[in-house]
């Protein structure tokens, strides 16, 4: 009866998410042996993505058997597959309850409230765990996720090193190790990780595609050869992906430019593959936010949302500088560094979703393949119809959320969830007196560099070249509007200004915080802070040029990205004509 709740919400490369079939089959003897047909043909219904066949027959079930913990489970996961996870939390509690001997209905708990950002009681279930099984893998594997979570990263450390040392035939242990390495600046402790991946667990896809990541990691030829052996029509769609963007780094290192172009460009073909992405989903919401969002618009609603000062929002694309800004900035005395967080994104798509009657996942602009007709609908509706109640209420609830992550008692944090560009509107009404930050590079450089990362959370954005010219287009477009209609509330940083000089942009940047300044933000690679992003390598050294102008190489092939981007790669870094 195992269901697999190992949740990857919000996700991104992470030493925090790695799974494996092995902790997979330790987790099947979790739970009893179906009893009942009904609840098992459920169950493989579920497990094949079928949720609309099994939650009906639970729900008949449980009209007959309401206290049912196997059918509560189950319920639990239709729900956690719905990303309703305060009903999975509150169905589990129960399973709990009525089968307290159950280690799957406590397990799954942990990944959910985990996954909520309640490490309190994740660490506490799983702590009862494991003192009826101390040595269970998955017991100490999901203990260890939860405790980077709450940055106890020594005691992290044990556990994963302990994992790495016990089951060395398994690739994924060891990345998961070599991820949390990294992500702490032990990068040299990384690679080694990622190389006894290959070396005792065999070829390991992961353990290449994690080497790529580390962008300082230069591969031999060996390597290469290594690589061009495991590519194979056999593998799966992921893995050949992921071997072919490790590849186009491995050629790139060895500037054989065509080849290196070639690998990338298949490896996004093949993510691209079976996702229904609309490019213009952006477009249409860039329009009706510049309709929406006039002078009269917020000065009609001046006095409204919530009075705090505390949110710093680092916004823009991907591969855009923002982890460098944010390192910098949580170097100083007052400012707590909370990296990526989707607590916009999943608050606001709560609330349309109850205005449109829809589920959350479906109103959340991360969901860029999502996001064209109901979104736009339900926004503009909801930024028309909400009063002032209502956006302080998001202000509090936001507020509320991202204190379930803070550490500190520093005064202000940081953001760093680049899609709330799309929300720049609701973020003023809610937080008027909240920083913004614009995080821009080079279009060409940005895009290039999009264009060949992975992004474990998904970006399909960044799978075409015209599409990411076009979504930068729109992003560079919406800023402009917001520019004109809030005159200096966004405050841009250029990343190659900021490579230039320093010290200059961060004194800039730091007046627009009321923020004094301090010599330690621009010694942020000395920070022991864990940066969870695939710029967690580049944080850890002084500032450096090779990271501009890494697109030039490969001008031949980037015609479709230029034309697609049009007149903002013309002007840059002014905006485009037309843009107000």
């Amino acid at each position: 009866m195992m269901l697999n709740m190992q949740i990857a919400r919000d996700r991104k490369f992470s030493p925090h998410e790695e799974t494996t079939d092995f902790l997979d089959a330790k987790r099947e003897k979790f739970f009893p042996a179906w009893r009942n047909r009904q609840l098992k043909d459920a169950a493989d219904a579920l497990s094949e993505g079928r949720g609309d066949v099994a939650q009906p027959i639970v729900q008949r079930y449980l009209e007959k058997h309401p206290d049912d913990p196997p059918a509560l489970h189950l319920m639990a996961d239709i729900a956690r597959r719905a990303d309703q996870l305060e009903e999975a939390e509150r169905l589990l509690l129960i399973c709990i309850e009525n089968d307290p001997d159950c280690p799957g209905y406590r397990f799954n708990y942990a990944v959910i409230v985990r996954t909520l950002g309640k490490y309190e009681e994740a660490l506490a279930a799983l702590n009862f765990l494991l003192k009826n099984d101390a040595r269970n893998p998955v017991f100490r594997d999901q203990k260890a996720r939860v405790l980077s979570h709450m940055e106890r990263f020594t005691e992290a450390l044990t556990y994963r090193r302990d994992l790495a040392e016990e089951y060395p035939q398994i690739a994924t242990v060891w990345i998961a190790y070599g991820n949390l390495l990294r992500y702490l600046g032990k990068q040299d402790e990384a690679i080694t990780a990622y190389h006894k991946a290959n070396q005792y667990a065999g070829d390991s896809i992961a353990a290449y595609m994690r080497l790529a990541d580390l962008k300082t990691y230069r591969f031999s030829e060996a390597d290469t050869a290594r690589m061009q052996q495991l590519l194979s029509p056999d593998l799966s769609i992921e893995d050949r992906a992921n071997l072919c963007f490790a590849l186009g780094a491995a050629y790139g290192d060895q500037k054989r430019y065509a080849e290196s172009f070639d690998s990338y460009a298949k490896a996004n073909a093949l993510l691209r593959t079976g996702v229904d992405f609309d490019p213009d989903g952006l477009t249409a919401h860039r329009m009706r936010c510049e309709a929406l969002f006039t002078e009269d618009f917020f000065r009609e609603r001046r006095s409204w949302g919530c009075e705090s000062y505390a949110p710093i929002f680092i916004i823009g694309m991907p591969r855009s500088g923002s982890t460098l800004i944010e390192q910098m900035l949580c170097s100083h005395s007052a400012i707590e560094g909370l990296g990526e967080l989707a607590e916009v994104d999943n608050i606001v798509g709560g609330r349309l979703a109850s205005l449109e009657g829809g589920q959350p996942h479906e109103y959340r602009i991360g969901a860029w393949f999502e996001f064209p007709g109901g979104f736009v609908r339900a926004f503009s509706r909801a930024m028309s119809e909400w009063n002032a109640e209502d956006f302080c209420a998001i202000g509090q609830e936001y507020l509320a959320a991202t204190g379930n992550r803070r550490k500190s008692t520093r005064q202000l944090f940081t953001d760093k969830g680049l899609t709330n560009f799309g929300y720049v509107g609701l973020i003023h009404l809610s937080f008027p007196n909240a920083r913004i930050i614009d995080a821009r590079r080079h279009p060409l450089d940005c895009g290039w560099s999009c264009f060949k990362s992975r992004f474990p959370a998904g970006q399909p954005f960044a799978h075409r070249l015209a599409d990411i010219g076009k979504h930068y287009a729109n992003y560079v477009r919406l800023m402009a509007h917001f520019d004109r209609v809030l005159p200096g509330r966004i405050h841009r940083v250029l990343y190659e200004d900021l490579i230039a000089d320093p010290e200059m942009e961060l004194r800039r940047l730091l007046d627009y915080l009321d923020l004094p300044f301090e010599e330690g933000c621009l010694r942020f690679h000395e920070n022991k802070r864990a940066a969870n992003t695939l710029s967690s390598t580049q944080v850890r050294v002084p500032l450096y040029k090779t990271g501009m102008a890494q697109w030039q190489p490969y001008e031949p092939w980037l015609g479709r990205l230029k034309t697609a981007l049009g007149d903002v790669l013309e002007r840059y870094p002014d905006v485009p004509d037309g843009a107000f």
